[in-house]
């Protein structure tokens, strides 16, 4: 069968949409926020002067300053990732003012909201992998990282997100002096989104087939440059 050749950035700005307009959908639900989206998401509840997608970038930028200080350079990809965590926070304040009027007012309703978020989610990551454009901060930290350092990708992801769960809770306490933000759909998201994300991919893969404007090559030189190195040019690993 033939596959379908569609432009990568098409890809990318359909996995952008996708994923903040399923972030919003899940939140609607009132079941919790995915755990990548928990942080900024308990912070904006508090700190409501500035909205929810403004402290996504906030936060994602915040976790690329500290993978800057870790691995000692900063790149042209890094500075990339931060203006795709910027357009997916102003995505999400859009997607919350379109969608003011939704309401989940029964269990069920909140279940399908959910389900349905949930899977938009996928498509939203599953294209974002698809189109090979520069990701989010939190997905570039948790690869950088394990580059540098040799990591198991699977294990440190876990890890990460182990991490924001519990600055999550821990903000959710200190704020609110209960649980906020976070429900159990919030750990249902960690154990199903990676398999739904997956099955998305493996979709995408079979009948699509992305086009790049640019050489791969060339674009990956590009995005690769330094533009601070920090580190010892001696005895350095190179993980590029």
């Amino acid at each position: 069968m033939k596959k379908l050749r569609i432009n990568n950035l098409f890809i990318f700005l359909l996995g952008l949409s996708c994923l903040s307009l399923g972030v919003v959908l899940v939140i609607k639900s009132n079941l919790g926020v995915s755990v990548a989206t928990s942080v900024p998401y308990v912070i904006s509840l508090y700190f409501t002067k500035i909205t929810f997608g403004q402290w996504n970038y906030i936060v994602h930028g915040f976790v690329l300053l500290l993978l800057v200080i870790i691995i000692r350079r900063l790149t042209i990809k890094y500075l990339m990732s931060f203006i795709v965590a910027f357009l997916f926070g102003i995505a999400i304040d859009l997607f919350n003012l379109i969608l003011v009027s939704v309401t989940s007012n029964t269990f069920v309703e909140r279940i399908g909201l959910f389900i349905f978020g949930s899977i938009v989610i996928s498509i939203g990551v599953a294209a974002f992998i698809k189109s090979n454009y520069p990701i989010l901060p939190f997905d570039t930290f948790v690869k950088e990282i394990c580059l540098a350092k040799n990591i198991e990708i699977a294990k440190f992801k876990t890890g990460f997100d182990l991490v924001c769960f519990t600055v999550s809770l821990t903000c959710s306490i200190i704020f609110f002096g209960k649980i906020k933000g976070l429900h159990i759909g919030t750990l249902v998201s960690a154990v199903i989104l990676g398999s739904m994300i997956g099955a998305c991919l493996k979709i995408m893969n079979k009948y699509i087939e992305g086009k790049s404007i640019f050489p791969e090559e060339k674009t990956k030189l590009v995005l690769d440059f330094d533009l601070l190195n920090f580190r010892k040019s001696k005895g350095l690993k190179k993980y590029n």
